[in-house]
C-alpha cells in the first residue's frame, strides 16, 4: 500500500537508515494523516479498510469523529475538528489497546479514559 505523507516518509526513512547501518528495525508506525480545509481540520488515525461498524461522535456543530472497528477492536478514526479523539485513537492503536464502542457512544465520555488495556492476541491485518 502506498501513503503518501510527510510522517510516512520520515518513518521509511528511519528504516532504510537502520538497514544501510546493520540495524533491523521494521516499520511498524501507526498511519495517520492530516488536512486543513478552510474551519476543518480533518485528522486520520489508522486505516478503514475491513471495518464492519462505525459509530459517529457529534457534540456540537462542526466537530465529530467517526470510529472504526473491527468486531470490538478500534482500526481508524476519521476526526473533524476534535484533536482529543484523534490522539486518543492514535494513542490506542499504536499500544494495540482498544476503545469500547459502548462507551465511546456517548460523545461527552473523553476516549483516552475509556481505552482499555492492549489484548494478548495479535489484531488481525486488514
Amino acid at each position: 500500500m502506498r501513503f503518501e505523507s510527510v510522517n510516512n516518509a520520515i518513518e521509511q526513512a528511519k528504516v532504510a537508515a537502520y538497514a544501510l547501518t546493520g540495524r533491523e528495525e521494521e516499520y511498524a508506525g501507526i498511519p495517520w494523516f492530516w488536512s486543513s480545509q478552510g474551519t476543518l481540520k480533518l485528522q486520520i488515525a489508522g486505516l478503514s479498510a475491513g471495518h464492519d461498524r462505525t459509530l459517529v461522535r457529534r457534540d456540537e456543530p462542526g466537530k465529530f469523529s467517526v470510529l472504526y472497528y473491527r468486531g470490538e477492536d478500534i482500526i481508524a478514526a476519521d476526526c473533524v475538528n476534535t484533536p482529543l479523539d484523534f490522539m486518543a485513537v492514535k494513542a490506542a492503536l499504536a499500544r494495540r489497546a482498544s476503545i469500547p464502542f459502548d462507551d465511546a457512544a456517548g460523545p461527552s465520555n473523553q476516549l483516552k479514559s475509556i481505552t482499555v488495556a492492549p489484548r494478548n492476541t495479535e489484531m488481525s491485518a486488514p
